[in-house]
């Protein structure tokens, strides 16, 4: 269950640099339809299966917020140092 979570902040973070929020929604769908057999294969109750989906959804969301806000961060530091303004310490 740990390598699902980890696997998932880092496939929401890769995400979150390149998509915009609406890329969430049908990944979190096929992330739901393939736990479905995985569960079966793995010999899970389904609220264990449920569980670790919702488990999944909840860090591929919290990686795309890290990954958005890495590039925000990237993207401010960029336009910092092009744009810079010479300061103006004496009139």
């Amino acid at each position: 269950m740990t390598e699902l979570l980890i696997f998932s902040f880092l496939v929401g973070a890769v995400l979150g640099q390149r998509f915009r929020v609406l890329v969430l929604l049908p990944l979190t769908f096929v992330m739901l339809l393939a736990a479905i057999p995985v569960g079966w294969m793995a010999d899970l109750g389904f609220l264990d299966g449920l569980k670790g989906v919702a488990f999944a959804a909840i860090a591929l969301q919290a990686g795309y917020l890290f990954g958005s806000a890495a590039r925000f961060a990237l993207a401010a530091g960029r336009a910092a140092r092009v744009f810079a303004r010479p300061l103006k310490t004496a009139r």
